[in-house]
C-alpha cells in the first residue's frame, strides 16, 4: 500500500499517551508499545483521541462493512432503522 498520511484515532487518551510519550521500561507491554512507536518513526502517523461517543459510530459502520460483500458502500445518511440511534447520540453530545 502507498499511504501518504494514517491518522489513527483512540477512545483511550491512556494507550495515545503511552504511544506518543517516552520511552515505557516496566509496563507489561513495553516491548509491543516500542514496536508501536518504531512502524509510527517510520511513516506519516497521527495519533488522536476522541471521544467515547463518537467512536461508537465507527464501531457500528466497521461492524456493517464487515458483514457486508460490497468493496465499497457511501452512505448518504444513516442505514435504515438506525437513524433514531444517531439522533439520540448527536443531542447527547
Amino acid at each position: 500500500m502507498d499511504i501518504d498520511e494514517l491518522v489513527c484515532y483512540s477512545d483511550s487518551l491512556h494507550r495515545i499517551n503511552l504511544i506518543k510519550g517516552s520511552q515505557v521500561k516496566f509496563h507489561m507491554h513495553a516491548v509491543l508499545i516500542q514496536d508501536i512507536k518504531d512502524l509510527i518513526s517510520q511513516s506519516n502517523v497521527s495519533r488522536c483521541h476522541t471521544l467515547r461517543e463518537g467512536n461508537q459510530y465507527a464501531d457500528f459502520f466497521a461492524k456493517l462493512g464487515a458483514s457486508s460483500n460490497a468493496d465499497f458502500t457511501n452512505h448518504d445518511c444513516p442505514p435504515e432503522g438506525k437513524m433514531m440511534f444517531f439522533a439520540f447520540s448527536s443531542t447527547a453530545l
